[in-house]
């Protein structure tokens, strides 16, 4: 009896007594798969998308009775895949897998509400246009053959209406464009309404120049001549001469926004070279006019597995950010102007996800093209204000992010390699730098430093100095801050409310100067961002260094809700560089300040501005002179500013104290400049780093601590964030403030510009 039931225990096939949990892990966290099985005895082997698994440095394959392990320490995008565990005894055998997806990141680098749909779609059905004389906000979608424009118009189409609806004939594939005429479609939803905007579909560019839509025809489009069905021709661009012309443009013509339509899948037609700089002329012809600009990124889910198996995955997706990326710079785009999209093709229904994706990317563009229209006629006198737009402080996040343990100083070493010939950098005190022939070499005591943390500078091959200290994070802060809900709301107000004393200026005006790359026009839209209540793109950014990308004097009012325009307006203008032949001549600056510059003007880096010039102006008012000048400079780039910029932000800042013009700072990209600050801006006065670096720039450029702004522009947010808009309107008001202390003293009539209570 005893035999008999040892052989029948032995004759048992091999079992699963449990499932094995997919699973989906952060990258750098333990990948652990666990499973039971009937028997102890049983042979156990782990594969990998079909590669058997052995005990190494990161995999430990381990059994505890009837519970099989498998772990994976630090895990990796390589480990992504499927996994399976067999067990066999004798010529039976079982097999069970899971899946395992490593997110890419260890949070998501944008946020996006995915169960706001019913929200953002009554929002947008609900807009009012900010300019009475708007029909409609139109939007254009342009960009290389088969990158989805007309999917994306089907796709936003079918999220109104409910259910998945092809208005729009796309091209499923193939070298060349399926759209042949110039055509507009309204966007109405299920009960019938139309929506305040409209989208124009074109014809796609190609990668030949006598191929595709001519950039000469959407240039036509954007300025409002191309009347509706006009039918392109590749070599044969729409003239004055043509019927489909349209000499003399209505508001309601004219593009509000261009938005480029680009592919994220390598698989598909990627534009080449070719379609790169067409699509980069366009934009200089948009920016020459303010119109906003946007890039929906569309396939994404081919680019990604990780997002082809969960959409909500997007923002944690290296792939996906590096695709962004390589877009931002072939075509100037900021990246918190690009949206990636997944548009409807093979779905028969609708998709939560996908909506949330389009909706988001919907509503910045709309926001973007309303803004716009808003600008066009509104004066700059303020009337009565519109309260502020209030934001809530979410509960916990501060206290999470205060009590971050501080990183402290192991050892850490850098080496630079740097031409023979070039000059030995300043090192910080005490840093314990070294050179060996054409190579610094720099030590940190920091085990703990987020290794991600590498100055841009030194990715580049360039030198900058490296963090030395013990402590980086003082005792208290030395400069006092207020973060709280109340004072960024309270700071946004009076900045509403404030009235001007002078009875005939129409407006301040802040000139914002520096050299290029600093984000001068990133501050501008951070600003706008803040009196909307969403970001902005108004001011059109370059992403890529090297030469300014802003070539005229613009002049950017701020819209105060339905009250007509804030009493203060900004000016922004080429950035300045080494030498005499590129960027701005410190002469246009000065003409600036003075008011002898008009509006639109287009600078000359070796001839500037004089009397007799079309763009001179002879006879400039007071609101036509400039009331603060602000020098903008990025703190991660101080150090290495070269001699030659610095001296023409003398000789400017020499002649604006001749003028009595009063001067400030604003540091941009704060949070690049130290590791403490890039996980909590809450320590920018906190922070060794952020100091020694004020006080450096005071030293360089002459001017007061106390006139110096350590700010964090909008650049990969598409959400307001509380503390950066707290380091924003901070500046913003003690410029303000400058600027109106300056006029009032001018006049002799000085009060305070805020009102009571």
């Amino acid at each position: 009896m005893f035999t008999g039931a040892v052989m029948s225990w032995w004759k048992t096939k091999p079992e699963f007594k449990s499932q094995i949990e997919d699973l989906l892990v952060k990258s750098g966290e333990r990948i652990e798969l666990k499973v039971k099985v009937n028997r102890d005895d049983l042979e156990v082997r782990w594969t990998k998308d079909e590669q058997t698994l052995r005990n190494g440095d990161r995999i430990n394959i381990h059994q505890t009775g009837v519970t099989l392990t498998l772990w994976i320490t630090n895990a990796k995008e390589e480990d992504d895949g499927r996994y399976t565990a067999t067990i066999t005894s004798g010529a039976d055998s079982a097999s069970l897998s899971a899946t395992v997806k490593v997110l890419e990141y260890d949070r998501h680098w944008r946020v996006i509400n995915w169960g706001r749909n019913a929200d953002i779609k009554h929002r947008l059905q609900d807009m009012t246009l900010r300019n009475p004389q708007a029909q409609h906000l139109r939007i254009l979608l342009h960009g290389p053959v088969g990158a989805g424009k007309s999917s994306i118009i089907n796709s936003i189409n079918s999220i109104f209406q409910g259910r998945v609806m092809v208005g729009v004939l796309a091209a499923a594939t193939g070298g060349h464009s399926f759209t042949k005429t110039y055509n507009t479609y309204e966007i109405t939803d299920n009960q019938n309404r139309v929506l305040p905007f409209i989208f124009n579909d074109i014809m796609g560019l190609e990668n030949k120049d006598d191929e595709g839509v001519h950039p000469g025809d959407i240039i036509s489009a954007i300025e409002g001549h191309m009347r509706a069905d006009y039918r392109f021709h590749p070599d044969c661009p729409l003239s004055r001469r043509d019927s489909s012309y349209n000499s003399s443009p209505a508001l309601s013509d004219q593009v509000h926004c261009l938005v480029s339509v680009v592919p994220a899948d390598r698989a598909s037609n990627n534009p080449d070279e070719v379609v790169i700089r067409k699509m980069q002329m366009i934009r200089r012809h948009a920016s020459d006019l303010n119109i906003p600009q946007v890039v929906f990124m569309t396939r994404v889910d081919l680019l990604c597995p990780l997002v082809k198996d969960n959409l909500q995955c997007i923002y944690s997706s290296k792939k996906i950010k590096q695709k962004m990326e390589s877009y931002k710079n072939a075509l100037g785009i900021p990246m918190n102007c690009i949206f990636p999209v997944k548009n409807y093709h093979e779905e028969n229904t609708l998709n939560s996800d996908m909506d949330s994706l389009l909706l988001d990317a919907l509503q910045n563009a709309v926001n973007f093209a309303n803004d716009y229209v808003g600008t066009l006629t509104a004066g700059t006198q303020p009337s009565a204000t519109q309260p502020p737009v209030t934001h809530a402080e979410p509960s916990g996040t501060h206290t999470q992010q205060m009590e971050r343990p501080t990183p402290r100083l192991e050892r850490l070493t850098l080496q630079v390699e740097t031409p023979e010939a070039s000059e030995p950098s300043t090192w910080s005190e005490n840093s314990g730098a070294g050179r060996s022939g054409g190579a610094h070499t720099e030590f940190l005591r920091n085990s703990e430093i987020d290794s991600s943390y590498i100055p841009e500078n030194v990715a580049r091959g360039n030198l900058m100095p490296v963090f030395t200290h013990i402590d980086r994070e003082l005792d208290i802060e030395w400069r006092r801050m207020n973060w709280d809900t109340g004072s960024r709301n309270r700071m946004e107000r009076e900045l509403r409310e404030l009235r001007l004393l002078i009875p005939d200026l129409k407006h301040l005006r802040i000139l914002l100067h520096g050299p290029v790359g600093a984000g001068k026009s990133s501050f501008i839209n951070s600003v706008n961002s803040i009196f909307q209540g969403q970001v902005s793109a108004r001011a059109l950014v370059a992403t890529g260094a090297g030469v300014s990308f802003t070539k005229k004097y613009k002049t950017y009012p701020f819209i105060n809700g339905n009250s007509g325009c804030l009493p203060f307006v900004v000016n922004d203008i080429m950035g300045l560089e080494k030498g005499n032949s590129d960027g701005v001549h410190p002469n246009d600056i000065i003409s600036a300040l003075k008011g002898h510059v008009k509006n639109n003007h287009k600078f000359n880096p070796v001839s500037p501005l004089s009397l007799g010039d079309r763009d001179y102006n002879p006879n400039p008012t007071l609101s036509d002179r400039v009331h603060c000048l602000v020098s903008v400079v990025s703190m991660d780039t101080l150090t290495f500013m070269e001699d030659d910029v610095i001296s023409k932000m003398h000789v400017i800042r020499e002649a604006a104290s001749d003028m009595d013009i009063p001067q400030a700072v604003v540091m941009t990209k704060v949070d690049k400049a130290c590791p403490l600050v890039k996980q909590d801006l809450r320590k920018t006065y906190v922070s060794k780093r952020i100091q020694q670096m004020m006080q450096e720039c005071s030293d360089k450029l002459g001017v007061p601590m106390n006139c110096i702004f350590p700010v964090k522009n909008y650049h990969n947010e598409t959400d307001l964030d509380q503390e950066m808009d707290c380091l924003t309107l901070t500046a913003l008001k003690q410029i303000v403030h400058f600027a109106h202390e300056h006029v009032c003293l001018l006049k002799g009539n000085y009060d305070s510009p805020y009102h009571e209570g």
